[in-house]
């Protein structure tokens, strides 16, 4: 003889389906963390490369201010001795941040009342602008003096013969090159480089 049916059956009490429902659960929130832990990885990332995209874009103003140094306008030490404003040159040091940035290239009036007038070097495909300063490290314009400017001596001869040896070595004054380079996002980058001359 066999068991009615009904009597064989045990009630379910539905644990086993609130067990999965808690895994689930958990298994969802565990997969939001992972895709917003990825999203900020690759935010961070995306930045960092614009980041030096950006450094490399305002290495081209420190360029454009060696050449006018070098082989340009401002190649003659007697056009060095004032100011050339339309070369976005200053014969005396520049007042600066506590960082030591120019303060004309972090705010665009002082720019502008200071009379700099080299237009900025603008890249239409990347959105960058670069805006250059170079500064004499001098307190003030004229000849170049030793007691009031940054100088470096140049190195001294060493000619084997006492006779073909230079007596002193030439003093040179030091300049600034500031850059800021501004990138599609507002993002803004400074670096700067000194040379002798």
């Amino acid at each position: 003889m066999s068991a009615p049916a009904g009597a064989l059956r045990r009630p379910q009490a539905g644990v086993a389906l609130i067990i999965v429902l808690i895994a689930l659960t958990i298994l969802l929130i565990s997969a939001v963390a992972l895709v917003r832990s990825l999203d900020t990885s690759m935010l961070q990332a995306g930045n960092l490369a614009f980041k030096r995209d950006l450094k490399n874009e305002a290495e081209r103003g420190v360029q454009v201010a060696v050449k006018l140094l070098s082989t340009g306008e401002l190649a003659a030490e007697s056009a060095r001795n004032s100011d050339a404003r339309t070369h976005n040159y200053s014969a005396s040091r520049l007042p600066s941040s506590d960082q030591g940035i120019p303060m004309v290239l972090l705010d665009d009036a002082l720019f502008d009342t200071a009379g700099m007038r080299a237009a900025d070097i603008s890249d239409e495909d990347t959105g960058v602008t670069v805006r250059y300063v170079i500064d004499r490290q001098c307190l003030g314009a004229g000849d170049m003096s030793t007691t009031a400017c940054a100088t470096v001596s140049g190195k001294s001869d060493e000619a084997h013969d006492s006779r073909f040896r230079q007596v002193k070595a030439q003093v040179r004054p030091v300049y600034r090159i500031s850059v800021r380079a501004v990138g599609p996002r507002n993002t803004q980058v400074f670096i700067q480089t000194t040379v002798v001359r």
